[in-house]
């Protein structure tokens, strides 16, 4: 989702109240938000993006600091927060300078129309299920290269995306008031197809046989790189030890088979949380034992590699 600028609107905030006017006509408005807003920064000096995120539990208390790798950024709240003083940081002068510079944002970028003072609600012109990702330039000027969009994956295992409802197989803990996200590896973070699928296709899918195949790209394209460590390490074995070369032949077979890829994958070339790990594990057992295949207790790439031929041999006949 993406609103453009309004460049005809010349925008003042005084007293708590925002005069509005259209330049070109001269027709104005006044807006008098509900919260106290603290107008200490100047709106120029930051970036906000749109964001969805409609799990159970998201409310208009869902206001969360956010940090990218570890440096404290900015925000994410959602849009209602803007129009209530029922939430926990409808006092807080942290949130108030973030709040004024998302509205005043938001009045730059609506369109233009006379009306009454009364009638204004910012929500009359965004969707009530908006969430609003604020961030400081000069917060991430000390993150080398920072480029947001290294961090879609990340914000989409906390929930978000950027279109459709966001990750609804994911919930956020009340407890913690921060996010903290993270930007993919060095060593995948030029393949843009990646963030392609988070932020225009994963998120918009329904069925979940098609979700199921659109994430499982995801380690196809990680087998990849896994693929090439692998040959890499026979190579220099071979090199070593010239006269073993049956033995390494047998080795480069199994390479070659996807299997074997994903297992390493998740054996020796990735970093999940063990209670993720054994929670992901269990979802494939559950699967693999209702339609009658074989798993290993604690094999997760195993496991789901066994999935993967399951949904893709078996699609029809297959019970979740």
């Amino acid at each position: 989702m993406k609103y453009n600028i309004n460049e005809r609107l010349d925008i003042k905030y005084s007293e708590g109240v925002f005069k509005v006017e259209e330049r070109k006509t001269g027709i104005e408005f006044l807006y008098q938000p509900k919260l106290e807003l603290v107008n200490s920064f100047s709106p120029d000096q930051f970036e906000i993006r749109f964001l969805f995120n409609s799990n159970v539990g998201v409310s208009e208390n869902s206001i969360y600091q956010l940090y990218a790798d570890q440096i404290r950024i900015g925000w994410i709240f959602p849009i209602q927060s803007l129009e209530s003083k029922e939430h926990d940081y409808a006092h807080n002068r942290f949130y108030l300078q973030y709040a004024y510079v998302v509205l005043y944002q938001l009045i730059q970028r609506m369109e233009f129309r006379e009306m009454e003072y009364a009638d204004f609600r910012i929500l009359d012109y965004y969707p009530e299920d908006l969430h609003i990702l604020v961030y400081d330039r000069e917060n991430v000027k000390k993150i080398e290269d920072f480029d947001l969009l290294n961090y879609t994956v990340s914000l989409f295992a906390k929930g978000y995306s950027y279109c459709g409802s966001g990750n609804i197989f994911t919930t956020l803990e009340k407890i913690d008031r921060h996010i903290r996200i993270k930007r993919l590896p060095t060593s995948i973070r030029d393949i843009s197809y990646i963030n392609v699928l988070f932020e225009e296709l994963i998120p918009l899918e329904e069925s979940g046989y098609s979700k199921f195949h659109l994430i499982y790209q995801i380690v196809e394209i990680l087998i990849e790189p896994v693929f090439k460590c692998e040959i890499k390490k026979i190579v220099q074995d071979m090199a070593a030890a010239p006269n073993d070369l049956f033995e390494k032949r047998a080795k480069l077979n199994e390479i070659t088979t996807e299997k074997y890829r994903v297992i390493r994958l998740f054996n020796n070339y990735s970093r999940i949380e063990l209670q993720k790990q054994e929670i992901f594990n269990e979802f494939c057992k559950s699967l693999l034992e209702n339609n009658n295949q074989k798993y290993e207790e604690r094999d997760v790439g195993n496991n789901l590699y066994a999935v993967r031929c399951l949904v893709v041999h078996n699609l029809t006949r297959c019970a979740t």
